[in-house]
């Protein structure tokens, strides 16, 4: 119960403060749940929800898993749906393939499930160039900080192709 009141305190406190992005995951524990529980207290044209799934072999599965996620989070659309972790050849090949993840989350995109479709990486600068260009995301969840630019030449490529950009872990966690 504290914990959930201090979840919600801390949404009014942002929103409050003009923060609006509350961002996810299906992999991360049950954040989706806890989420869900306070999200209906607020109003819903406020907030930019973004949730990501993982890719999988099987794209029925990763739809199963959104729908999950949308359950979990008591919403009917989420903003921003992330592929969760497009880090190596075989999940990039998994996403972007004919009938892949890719297709699945644009059919969710079509059906007004979601907004905006992108991805998420820890993987290396020529995969994440990779899937940038083949033009097809919206947005890039990626790693860069000023200790750490090996990512750079990855976040000139988004600029190229007009790609949302969120830096994660700026301060390398």
């Amino acid at each position: 119960d504290e914990n959930q009141r201090n979840l919600e305190a801390t949404i009014e406190r942002s929103l409050a403060l003009g923060i609006n992005h509350i961002e996810t995951a299906r992999g991360y524990g049950s954040s989706e749940m806890q989420l869900g529980q306070v999200l209906p207290k607020f109003d819903r044209d406020q907030l930019i929800i973004q949730t990501k799934v993982a890719p999988k072999d099987d794209p029925k599965e990763f739809r199963r898993q959104f729908n999950q996620s949308l359950h979990f989070l008591n919403l009917d659309h989420v903003d921003l749906l992330g592929i969760h972790g497009i880090n190596t050849e075989e999940l990039f090949e998994q996403t972007v393939r004919p009938s892949g993840c890719l297709e699945e989350a644009r059919k969710l995109q079509e059906q007004g499930k979601v907004k905006f479709v992108g991805f998420s990486t820890h993987g290396t600068t020529d995969v994440i160039i990779k899937a940038i260009e083949t033009n097809q995301f919206d947005y890039v969840n990626l790693h860069w900080y000023y200790i750490n630019q090996a990512n750079w030449a990855a976040i000139e490529t988004a600029n190229r192709y007009d790609l949302g950009v969120f830096i994660i872990s700026p301060s390398d966690k």
